[in-house]
């Protein structure tokens, strides 16, 4: 991994003689070195990698952006479980948050088998080298790709030179789909004429950041540090009318209109004021109801200077854990980051009496004696730790969370009182077969810390967070009634 280092060059250029070997300087100091102002030794140096950690023949075009970041000692590789190599974060961290959304919001008993189901993406604007459904498909057995461009020559350059060159095309080839845009202002979701055409699990996109090339030329004339590679891509991967933020506005409202199914949009963005702008758009929408759960991550740059940021939004009622939307971001979008979708209560002291386990059942005691409440094991916790494993895996008693599915109001002071109350047989009728739809989904952990057992009651599911936060409070309340008898029981004793 790269976190705290560079690749070693020396051990690369032995391996690779003829190729990125004679790009190495290497004086037999304390690391070998290479020339990042050399556009050819970054184009192979990204070409070794692929080959190093993933196996994948590579040719990148030498006129378009090239697939490997600026300065290799800043970059950080995430320790992901599902086979991913290592390549440059801006560009694997980028897959990365689409691979939590899906993993987090696994239904109730998923096994890993019925975990790994089909997994659909849309890559907007892949470009020459179609890095991100690379990637995607050799992190993720289970991931397919449709890469779209409206660059058709950049296509058609990706297609033979990497994603159906004869070395990929087994691999590559079956699960990547690369398919032509007409226009700059064409729909991002393309019309692939599948007549039984599924739902996209989620979009990625790195947009064009500036909206003209003065504007590109001036920006860079203002950096204090000049940039430790270069960078070079045609007009329509560097330049955008209205840049990156008109994209990602655009981008939105088509989220908003289309009728195609999506889970969840996500798009890169490169300025903090943009991050800003959208942010806040995106806020007044889900106070309007039209966007669901949303956020803002900040990609780790391992300390470097450049900072990347993904924002994320659904248009279903699924919603984001902190650590996905609101963790970690600088202090000038605190005014609009969104609220946190987790509660916590009092930590709970361990003890003979109390572990993980018990706790857990006295959350499932409260929460079964409610009407229109659904507990099962959560198939999040723990997932990444079961690849490999030869049972199959399956939901454990002990996974340290439960998930909830709530169709009622049904813990509030008024439905519990309206309980008791005879019903008439119209009432009943009705009540048997409306259909019932989740009110709300929360997702219920605790976790072992050197303090004790902490609660967090977590909202994957709804629009109402009113309801939401209501039902987190009574939840937290009950089981501190509930364990304070306990310790009341134990002191009469």
């Amino acid at each position: 991994m790269y976190r705290l280092k560079t690749p070693n060059f020396r051990h690369l250029a032995k391996k690779y003689p003829d190729t990125f070997g004679s790009f190495v300087k290497d004086d037999g100091g304390y690391e070998a070195k290479i020339d990042f102002q050399d556009a050819e030794a970054v184009r192979c140096l990204a070409q070794t990698l692929l080959m190093e950690d993933f196996g994948v023949h590579a040719r990148f075009s030498p006129g378009n952006l090239c697939p490997t970041h600026a300065d290799f000692d800043r970059l950080t590789f995430p320790n992901v479980t599902l086979r991913c190599g290592q390549i440059p974060n801006s560009i694997l961290n980028h897959t990365l948050p689409a691979h939590h959304l899906l993993q987090y919001h696994l239904s109730p008993g998923t096994t890993l088998s019925q975990a790994q189901i089909q997994i659909r993406g849309l890559d907007i604007g892949t470009g020459a080298s179609a890095i991100y459904p690379i990637l995607g498909v050799s992190c993720f057995p289970s991931w397919h790709f449709i890469g779209t461009d409206i660059d058709q020559s950049s296509l058609d350059y990706a297609s033979a030179n990497i994603v159906h060159h004869p070395s990929n095309a087994n691999r590559l080839g079956a699960r990547i789909r690369l398919v032509p845009v007409a226009q700059k202002d064409s729909p991002f979701l393309p019309d692939t004429n599948e007549d039984n055409e599924e739902m996209l699990h989620f979009t990625m996109c790195n947009p064009p950041f500036y909206s003209s090339a003065e504007e590109m030329d001036l920006l860079a004339a203002f950096k204090k540090v000049p940039a430790n590679a270069v960078c070079h891509g045609t007009p329509s991967e560097m330049v955008t009318a209205g840049g990156e933020v008109a994209f990602v506005q655009r981008m939105i409202k088509e989220s908003l209109t289309t009728n195609k199914e999506v889970l969840w949009w996500t798009c890169m963005l490169g300025k903090l004021s943009s991050v800003a702008q959208i942010a806040g758009e995106l806020k007044v929408l889900a106070k309007e109801g039209k966007v669901g759960g949303w956020g803002v991550s900040e990609l780790p740059t391992g300390g470097g200077r450049t900072k990347r940021w993904v924002v994320i939004w659904s248009t279903t009622p699924l919603r984001l854990p902190d650590g996905l939307s609101r963790d970690g971001l600088p202090g000038s979008l605190e005014k609009c980051r969104p609220g946190s979708a987790e509660r916590l209560g009092k930590v709970v002291s361990m003890g003979p009496r109390y572990a993980r386990k018990e706790l857990l059942d006295v959350v499932e005691e409260i929460l079964s004696a409610l009407d229109g409440c659904f507990v099962y094991p959560s198939a999040y916790r723990d997932l990444g730790k079961a690849e490999g494993r030869k049972d199959g895996w399956k939901i454990r008693d002990d996974m340290g969370a439960l998930d909830v599915i709530v169709t009622q109001e049904s813990w509030t002071r008024r439905a519990r009182r309206a309980k008791h109350r005879p019903q008439s047989s119209l009432q009943e009728a009705l009540k048997n077969h409306l259909p019932e739809q989740p009110l709300l989904m929360a997702r219920i952990s605790v976790t072992e810390v050197k303090i004790g057992l902490p609660l967090k009651v977590a909202w994957i599911y709804g629009m109402d967070s009113v309801k939401f936060e209501s039902f987190a409070m009574f939840l937290i309340s009950a089981v501190e009634r509930k364990l304070a008898g306990f310790t009341d029981a134990d002191a009469a004793k």
